[in-house]
């Protein structure tokens, strides 16, 4: 039980920073913010954690399970964006491509660390370690700053400082997972059968 609640704790703490910049900074629903940290958040991380262990009986090796757990609780998540909130990437037509690609790459990439962070924090070894100390040192700085400038610029500027905010944040925190899954295969490559 410990395991779980640790599990949901830290999804949700990678989650919430990103939930009260959109929903109670920019849309000002306070509401909707405690509704996804009481019920949404922990409703997704139940999910993950309870069909990661289904992932982890049909594929073999730690490393290709962490790949398989990201990637699919990601793509998990971007459902939820495409087909619940309505955030496809044909929801506007007439947005740019480019723009659109980084808006869900972005969304993939939120969904991707809720998702996995928690294994990861909770995986034993250097590897993990390492990768726990990177992300933490990274991502707490980031979005006290990310905080403090989103708080600090008018209400008309908001959504276009904050989005982009978000997103770089989190695809810069997929960057630590992809550096975490080279140096997994690496390791794994270089020890002898």
């Amino acid at each position: 039980m410990k395991k779980f609640l640790t599990f949901i704790a830290i999804g949700s703490f990678f989650a919430t920073v990103e939930e009260f910049l959109t929903v109670v900074v920019l849309k000002r629903d306070p509401g909707s913010y405690i509704f996804t940290l009481l019920i949404l958040f922990p409703v997704f991380l139940a999910f993950v954690y309870f069909t990661s262990r289904l992932i982890d009986h049909f594929i073999q090796g730690r490393t290709a399970q962490d790949l398989s757990h990201y990637f699919i609780y990601g793509l998990v998540g971007l459902m939820i964006e495409w087909f619940l909130i309505g955030l496809a990437p044909w929801s506007d037509p007439s947005a740019n491509p480019a723009l659109m690609f980084v808006f869900q790459l972005g969304m993939f990439s939120f969904w991707a660390t809720v998702g996995f962070a928690p294994r990861l924090f909770l995986n034993p070894g250097e590897l993990s370690r390492r990768a726990r100390r990177s992300i933490l040192r990274f991502y707490i700085p980031y979005f006290i700053l990310a905080y403090i400038i989103s708080l600090s610029v008018p209400q008309s500027l908001r959504f276009v400082t904050i989005i982009p905010l978000i997103i770089v944040g989190y695809l810069l925190v997929n960057l630590f997972f992809v550096i975490y899954f080279r140096r997994s295969f690496s390791r794994r490559i270089s020890v002898p059968s």
